[in-house]
């Protein structure tokens, strides 16, 4: 809480005493006021004026303090909600996903590269940067925007969905794979602690602010090629699944032109898909049916 300076004139200029029932201004006696400072009574006005004067100067902190608290809380319940829009918690698969823990916990994954190799690629991130910023990097720059948040039309393009109707089924599982593929994905970057590249190359801007967690693996790389992994897996004979792996690779590559990833995060991002498709197809197969169906 903040300290206002009528506080602080209020403060240097009464003395105040701890007693067993409050605060009194020092030098009153107990006849001039049976209780705390600011109790009713006859004898406490002079002080109780003063401490009235300082509990609203309080009061007035603690509900602007409160109000600023409140204004944050709804900010970040309204990004969080963009983010999740019609998604409920998964908390059946997610509990599935858990019991099968040693499957998926410690995957022989690629490890981060050595410090020199991270500058390396930090640099061939800043011809990238330049790249981006030219007329030719306009839809690039418009898909990175797009993409950073996962909303499912790029997902759903390739397999001529986006817009279709009676699919969901399949936008259910895609939401659900995305869950489980977030939760997995920062328990290895956690694991790596690997720096973001502006970290270790300060010349680089990223084009979109990144995240506050590490960087290897990729998450937008594990979750797209997840993606396309689980539904070619479940529609291995449909002929957009090619495209889906295409749009995957892009979506990935994005985050490296967006100076927020390195190449070694999306191929990691790649491996840990291809490896947890195993585990995404017992915990989901129920789901992976469902939305099959809808294909037939």
């Amino acid at each position: 809480m903040e300290d206002r300076p009528e506080d602080d004139d209020i403060l240097q200029s009464h003395k105040f005493e701890v007693t067993a029932v409050g605060l009194k201004l020092s030098g009153m006696d107990d006849a001039q006021g049976d209780g705390p400072v600011g109790a009713a009574g006859g004898g406490g006005v002079a002080s109780g004026g003063v401490l009235v004067a300082l509990n609203r100067n309080r009061n007035r902190n603690r509900n602007r303090n409160r109000n600023r608290n409140r204004n944050r809380n709804r900010n970040r319940s309204h990004d969080d909600g963009a983010a999740n829009a019609g998604m409920q918690e998964p908390w059946q698969e997610r509990e599935a996903l858990h019991k099968c823990l040693d499957e998926w916990i410690d995957l022989p994954v690629p490890l981060p590269p050595s410090p020199e190799q991270l500058r390396a690629e930090a640099i061939d991130l800043l011809e990238k940067q330049v790249l981006l910023h030219r007329p030719e990097g306009a839809q690039r720059r418009e898909e990175i925007l797009r993409e950073a948040s996962f909303e499912l039309s790029g997902y759903l393009r390739p397999l001529e969905g986006e817009g279709v109707g009676g699919l969901d089924a399949t936008v259910g599982l895609f939401k659900v794979v995305l869950a489980l593929t977030d939760e997995i994905g920062l328990r290895y970057k956690r694991r790596f602690n690997t720096p973001r590249p502006n970290q270790v190359e300060p010349r680089l801007r990223p084009f979109i602010p990144y995240p506050g967690h590490e960087s290897q693996p990729s998450n937008h790389s594990f979750q797209s090629f997840a993606l396309a992994f689980v539904f070619s897996r479940m529609l291995p004979e449909h002929p957009a699944s090619s495209e889906l792996f295409r749009s995957a690779r892009r979506i990935a590559e994005n985050r490296e032109w967006a100076g927020v990833h390195y190449a070694s995060d999306t191929e990691c991002g790649y491996q840990l898909a291809r490896m947890v498709t195993p585990v995404l197809e017992k915990v989901l197969k129920k789901q992976m049916l469902a939305a099959a169906s809808e294909w037939m």
